[in-house]
């Protein structure tokens, strides 16, 4: 098996791209999945340690705008220029390094193969060979790579016909990239320099050639079949199915269409067209597919799946300065034209060509969209902090992508967003960061996801390219919707329909369709394993993921009961919020584990179909594997049981006392606890260390989250402890800055210490000015204060550890926190959080 898998991993390298993919990454171990014969990739073969890599990165320098060619023009009016490190997390966080406007759909970067690292999931990494210059990507992603495609590539032959396209051509860097928001620069070994910027659906290349001597000319190769591949997991690599390209008859521009199918999320199709022009005509075409070259054949359709085509534009041999504008849709009829349109609504006539205008024009997006909404005085405040803070929310405004209007994929008068990756790992904080500081954005998501569930029956939990695929447990957007409708986001949404859509999920089975990670339901959409839950009350071990399942479960249902309560339909709210506690039904009293270290029991614990608890392959601080065909995902046992905030007394009950609470929560760290049961790159456990609101110990939450904060995240292309997730971790961090983080779906917010002496949030759509202020942050230059002495909201002191989304966020006005040097128990016998919510 591990030999055709090899075998496989080959096929794809060569039969999908150009042509072989030279020096690849190999497999060096797999595993089978024990359920369904799948293999699992472990690893790849590295011929450079951690330690190497990291260094490669810190001899980058993308984090000097004022060195930069537009540094001096842009930085002292776009102050947060200098304090976003687009760099940040592309070392294990797959982080996006490219240009981007806030959600917008273009998202243009390098592509790059033989990468030491492994497969590029955002396009980019540090070392390897680019292959092209695309207008397609996803940030800070799991799974496999998306997209890449659309792409240029620049090279220098003595002519087109001269240009090798038997074999991959790609090129090394010859110094290391250097980028800003909204800028990036790539040198490449053949002595090419190419800066790129973009907006929502276009993106401009500037090139410059150095001066060419006898036969050698300037050339631009467009790649129609060029895209990312994974070559670690290849089981879920995307394959080029069909495309075309023409040239027009000036040798001016060229429009075409390229449709791709399989990746992680869905094996359809998707298909994008484009529209591309040069700012000077190229003086000679050349066609290529399948390794064979047409010179002055100015149009090329593949002609069987899998086939390489493209075209070869030849310049004059004095041009050194060229530039390229490439628009791109999704729209199913008439795409070229509509790719046209959006490159003209994107840069108007007079600044086609203009990269000096399109990094501006794109800065100023993310000026109004997002960083004119934070006000800080960064003179004041630790360098690190600050740097964390704006590298957060940049990394929260990357993903979903708008689509809205003639790029979604059915006529619709509502918005439309895609690339959802994934909500799982998004609604716990994402999501209720958006609803604060881009409200507008928050609502149009909401009725997107009402939309999908309008044409496409249920709302997705992962979707791109159009394709909806993916669950990893519930039907987590009921969770996006209660969060959006309990904080009253109400902007042109819906709400009868949007609790029909949520409906759907809760009482409807969905179609199976048939995943090979796990056969036993389907993981398209809705909830895989909804007739276990409604015949029984759980889910058992007849399905993949039945603890997480059941938990999550739990939490839709209490989604449900939130909008129905408040839509007053008492009946139903009712009917959901006993559901809700049904996860009541695999929290096991007698559960104990085989590592003595932990001398407690009592936890949740899978269940076979008899209703037996099932002992084979279970300890509450094992997972086994954490993935598709296990108990639970991306979490331990020991994680899940925490993860009920809407029946948290109950939970307490069974855990018997306040004590033995606040050990669990110790054990569950390092800080002090034998180990990290948690891992923090995963989100099952983003809301944990702030559960100690419950014992009224606040001070071990400001005091483990400081930790979590000050170790787990960094700064620079190793600042994430994980994959971004879509900017789900750069949200969690985000709100532990702020000094207060939210329960999902509910009108409350769990407190902690803020970070940072002053922060003022404004200009929000439909959310008022919000100060937050921290006295006596600093005991001295060296020292910031952790604990919390008492907090004051708009003048009224405190007598909890929580707040509710009205007490600061309906009206605005001021949350202060008084800090102190010391531990205070400043929350005993204070009133904990809340059973009931604000509906």
């Amino acid at each position: 098996m591990l030999k055709l898998m090899l075998l496989l991993s080959i096929w794809i390298q060569t039969s999908h791209c150009l042509v072989i993919v030279r020096d690849a990454p190999v497999v060096d171990s797999m595993a089978l999945d024990d359920d369904h014969n799948v293999p699992r990739f472990k690893h790849y073969q590295r011929d450079q340690s951690e330690a190497e890599i990291a260094a490669l990165y810190n001899s980058w320098d993308g984090l000097k705008p004022a060195e930069t060619r537009f540094g001096d023009v842009f930085s002292s009016k776009y102050q947060f220029l200098d304090k976003v490190d687009v760099f940040y997390g592309t070392l294990g966080g797959h982080m996006f390094p490219g240009t981007a406007v806030p959600f917008g759909m273009c998202r243009m970067g390098v592509d790059v193969i033989n990468s030491k690292r492994g497969d590029a999931y955002s396009g980019f990494q540090p070392d390897g060979s680019i292959v092209g210059i695309s207008m397609l990507h996803e940030s800070g992603t799991g799974g496999a790579p998306t997209y890449g495609a659309v792409s240029q590539l620049p090279m220098i032959a003595s002519g087109s016909n001269a240009v090798d396209v038997t074999q991959q051509i790609s090129f090394q860097r010859k110094v290391p990239d250097v980028a800003h928001v909204g800028y990036y620069k790539v040198e490449l070994s053949n002595n090419i320099s190419v800066e790129f910027s973009s907006k929502e659906r276009s993106g401009l290349y500037e090139y410059t050639f150095p001066t060419l001597q006898g036969d050698d000319k300037p050339i631009i190769m467009v790649n129609v079949s060029q895209h990312l591949h994974s070559f670690g997991r290849p089981w879920w690599t995307q394959n080029f199915k069909s495309g075309h390209i023409t040239a027009s008859s000036d040798l001016k521009s060229y429009r075409g269409k390229v449709t791709i199918d399989g990746g992680w999320t869905d094996k359809g199709e998707w298909t994008v067209s484009f529209y591309g022009e040069f700012s000077k005509r190229a003086r000679r075409v050349t066609s290529f597919r399948n390794g064979r070259k047409i010179p002055f054949l100015r149009r090329m359709n593949s002609l069987t799946d899998g086939s390489d085509l493209g075209l070869l534009f030849e310049f004059d041999q004095d041009t050194t300065l060229l530039q390229s504008h490439v628009g791109i849709s999704f729209k199913k009829n008439e795409g070229v034209k509509a790719a046209k349109q959006n490159s003209l609504n994107d840069y108007p006539e007079g600044s086609r060509f203009n990269l000096t205008w399109s990094v501006e024009s794109s800065l100023e997006a993310w000026n109004k969209q997002l960083f004119q909404k934070v006000e800080v005085n960064t003179d004041d405040e630790d360098p690190l902090i600050v740097s964390k803070l704006y590298n957060s929310l940049y990394g929260t405004h990357l993903m979903p992508s708008n689509k809205s209007g003639e790029d979604a994929p059915w006529e619709t008068g509502e918005p439309y967003y895609d690339d959802w990756f994934t909500i799982w790992d998004t609604f716990r904080c994402l999501h209720p960061l958006i609803n604060i500081v881009s409200q507008d954005h928050g609502a149009a998501m909401v009725r997107s996801l009402i939309d999908i569930w309008e044409k496409e029956g249920f709302m997705p939990d992962g979707r791109s390219g159009d394709r909806s695929g993916r669950t990893q447990g519930g039907s987590n957007s009921d969770i996006v919707l209660a969060d959006a409708f309990i904080k009253n986001v109400k902007e042109g949404i819906d709400w009868e329909k949007g609790f029909q859509a949520m409906s759907t999920n809760a009482e409807v089975e969905p179609p199976y369709i048939e995943d090979p990670m796990a056969r036993d339901s389907t993981n398209k959409f809705g909830r895989g394993a909804l007739k276990e839950w409604l015949q029984l009350g759980y889910v058992t071990r007849k399905y993949s993921r039945s603890v997480t399942r059941t938990m999550e479960y739990s939490y839709n249902d209490f989604a449900l009961y939130i909008v129905a309560k408040g839509l007053g339909k008492t009946e139903l709210a009712q009917r959901y919020l006993q559901r809700s506690k049904n996860w009541r039904n695999i929290w096991n009293p007698e559960a104990v584990s085989a590592n003595t270290k932990y001398n407690y029991k009592g936890f949740v614990q899978p269940k076979n179909t008899d209703g037996t608890f099932a002992t084979e392959r279970y300890d509450p601080f094992s997972c086994f594997g954490c993935y598709w065909a296990d108990d639970e995902y991306e979490g331990k046992p020991v994680e899940y049981g925490w993860t009920v905030p809407f029946d948290m007394q109950e939970l307490q009950k069974y855990i018997g006392s306040d004590a033995m609470f606040e050990k669990r929560l110790d054990d569950m760290y390092a800080l002090h606890g034998h180990e990290n049961l948690v891992n923090i790159g995963n989100e099952p456990s983003f809301l944990t260390p702030y559960l100690y609101a419950y014992i009224n110990r606040q001070d071990k939450t400001s005091e483990l989250v400081d930790w979590i904060v000050n170790t787990k995240f960094k700064t620079g292309p190793g600042g994430l402890p994980g994959n971004s997730d879509a900017g789900a971790m750069q949200a969690w961090l985000t709100f532990a800055l702020m000094g207060f983080y939210p329960i999902a779906g509910t009108d409350m917010y769990l407190l902690t210490s803020p970070k940072l002496n002053y922060l003022k949030l404004k200009n929000m759509p439909n959310v008022p000015e919000v100060e937050i202020v921290a006295h006596n942050l600093y005991s001295d230059d060296h020292t910031r204060n952790i604990f919390i002495q008492k907090v004051v909201i708009n003048g009224q002191e405190l007598s909890r550890n929580w707040f509710r989304h009205s007490d600061l966020f309906e009206k605005g006005g001021k949350i202060e926190y008084f800090m102190s040097e010391t531990a205070l128990n400043w929350d005993t016998g204070k009133e904990s959080p809340p059973k009931e919510f604000n509906v």
